[in-house]
């Protein structure tokens, strides 16, 4: 019986552990969304929604997020921390559509990312979100 009660507690031992050092990974990647953003999903879809979201990147992200939208803008030199790589990088596999609408809307207080709430309407908003989830990976 004590030698179970030892395997037990290593185990448990070994699965705090294990929990504490992912707990900061797990929390990276949450979501904090404002209840009226939460649950939100792109009504838009198709060749003609990814064709307007790709003019309007073109438009009003790429000279931050770069022509190619890997972050290389004429404008992300000095910004700290760095535009998002949506090519290369995990925003867009982290993220849910809520998410980027959200801060597509609001900005990203701490960055250089401003508000397009005034900018381009919902409309728009959705189609350069969704030109987002149709780029392919490099």
């Amino acid at each position: 019986m004590r030698r179970g009660g030892v395997v037990l507690a290593a185990a448990a031992g070994a699965a705090v552990v294990a929990a504490w050092m992912l707990a900061p990974a797990r929390s990276a990647l949450r979501e904090e969304l404002p209840p009226e953003f939460a649950g939100k999903t792109n009504p838009l879809a198709g060749p003609e929604a990814v064709a307007a979201g790709a003019a309007l990147f073109r438009q009003n992200c790429a000279t931050c997020h770069g022509p190619g939208a890997d972050g290389h803008g004429p404008a992300a030199d000095g910004l700290h921390p760095p535009p998002a790589d949506f090519r290369n990088g995990p925003v867009l596999a982290q993220h849910s559509d809520a998410y980027l609408f959200y801060r597509l809307t609001t900005g990203k207080p701490g960055t250089a990312m401003p508000s397009f709430h005034g900018v381009l309407d919902e409309t728009a908003r959705w189609q350069v979100i969704a030109y987002l989830r149709a780029l392919p990976a490099r």
